[in-house]
């Protein structure tokens, strides 16, 4: 009577011990805890993101509105053009250098005081130098944003205080972030704790500003920007860069009590638990391309731009390229003719695409050029002939006729 629970005990053990024995999977690492309302933490080089939470809520973004402020700025003015201080840029509420009708500013004095002191004055004055006031540089903010790929933003003015029709995401945030930080004089200012600019109506004619971004003076060296804001309606939002091994993260934090705090957090995270990984760079030969007629059997396919992925170090399967070659091609090929596509793939997924280019030209072979020639020789000698021969013969068919006409 004992037997069958011996056997069901037996087949029990068993089972658990096969399942003690199986290999365990991956642990892959858990994403930090954000008290963010919303947030991404993005790869500047491709725009891959590694983290989000809510990072499509539009909401209010405060202060940060001012990196696209400053990106305007840097496309459409020189940092040396003066611009002259209006009565309405005076007039503004919040953070500001306190500037004075008609005071002469430097483009470049009023982006060190628009990043650093986040002056509301200062993003009025650029924004009447560049359109003529708020609503057409407003217009023109929307328009940059929309080329950037944002889809949740909305701006009615270049300083970030409240409206209800402004408005941004995380996500959107970080694209505007990412094409500012291609410009060396933006990398530059928020990246400096201290800086002096000329103020014309100050006593002595100097100002020295402070960064408000805390995260520039704390232990982590490798925090390099980039903004941060508050209005009440916005909470602390923070908009924060880093950089190491050549390799920069930007992490984008909107209303959160913790905001420096969230924004190491993502830093932190992201640094160790992913890895970038350059597949293809300029100039590199990703295989040939048959041509059919040509001095040379084949062309190099050339790929023109870099491919770069971001990936989880936990990642099972590292990304692979993908090279589809055209062909057989025609010759003649000239240099830089398409030839194929790459792809880089990872699970199914297209992380990056270029086309492949001809890497020289290809001209005909000589045997080819020869017997195109020859056969072109041979038709035109066979026309002359059909047309010698038409001749001969309607010479002979007249002189026939002349012999049969009566004396």
């Amino acid at each position: 009577m004992k037997r069958p629970r011996t056997r069901r005990a037996v087949v029990l053990l068993l089972g658990a011990a096969a399942l003690l024995l199986q290999p365990h999977p991956p642990a892959f690492a858990q994403p930090p805890a954000v008290r963010a309302h919303a947030a991404v933490l993005m790869d500047i080089e491709t725009g891959s993101v590694l983290y989000q939470k809510q990072m499509h809520q539009s909401r209010p973004v405060a202060s940060t509105t001012k990196i696209m402020t400053a990106l305007l700025a840097l496309e459409n003015c020189k940092l040396d053009d003066s611009v002259v201080v209006t009565p309405a840029d005076t007039k503004v509420q919040g953070s500001s250098l306190y500037l004075k009708p008609g005071d002469l500013m430097r483009v470049d004095d009023l982006l060190a005081a628009l990043l650093l002191k986040s002056a509301n004055d200062a993003a009025l004055a650029i924004a009447a130098h560049i359109s003529g006031g708020v609503p057409a540089f407003a217009d023109l903010m929307n328009h940059r944003a929309s080329q950037l790929g944002t889809t949740h933003t909305n701006f009615v003015n270049p300083h970030g205080l409240h409206h209800p029709d402004h408005y941004s995401s995380a996500h959107d945030l970080a694209l505007i972030t990412r094409e500012a930080l291609k410009h060396p004089r933006f990398r530059e200012l928020v990246s400096t704790r201290k800086a002096q600019i000329l103020v014309p109506s100050d006593p002595g004619g100097v100002r020295t500003l402070r960064n408000h971004n805390k995260l520039l003076r704390t232990t982590a060296d490798f925090v390099d920007g980039v903004k941060t804001g508050y209005v009440k309606e916005s909470g602390h939002c923070l908009v924060a860069s880093a950089t190491k091994d050549d390799w920069q993260l930007v992490a984008v934090i909107l209303d959160s009590r913790e905001a420096y705090r969230d924004a190491l957090r993502l830093l932190d995270y992201g640094f160790p638990n992913f890895r970038k990984k350059v597949y293809a760079t300029p100039g590199a030969a990703l295989g040939r391309a048959q041509v059919r007629g040509g001095a040379q059997p084949s062309v190099p396919a050339i790929c023109h731009e870099t491919l770069v992925a971001v990936t989880s170090t936990d990642l099972p399967r590292p990304p692979r390229l993908e090279v589809t070659l055209d062909g057989p091609l025609q010759a003649p090929i000239s240099r830089n003719d398409p030839v194929g596509r790459v792809r880089l793939l990872a699970g199914g997924e297209v992380l990056a695409h270029a086309p492949l280019l001809a890497g020289q030209a290809v001209p005909r072979s000589a045997f080819r050029v020869i017997a195109v020639w020859a056969l072109r020789a041979l038709v035109i000698l066979a026309i002359i002939a059909l047309l010698v021969r038409h001749y001969a013969k309607a010479v002979k068919t007249r002189r026939g006729r002349r012999l049969r006409l009566p004396p």
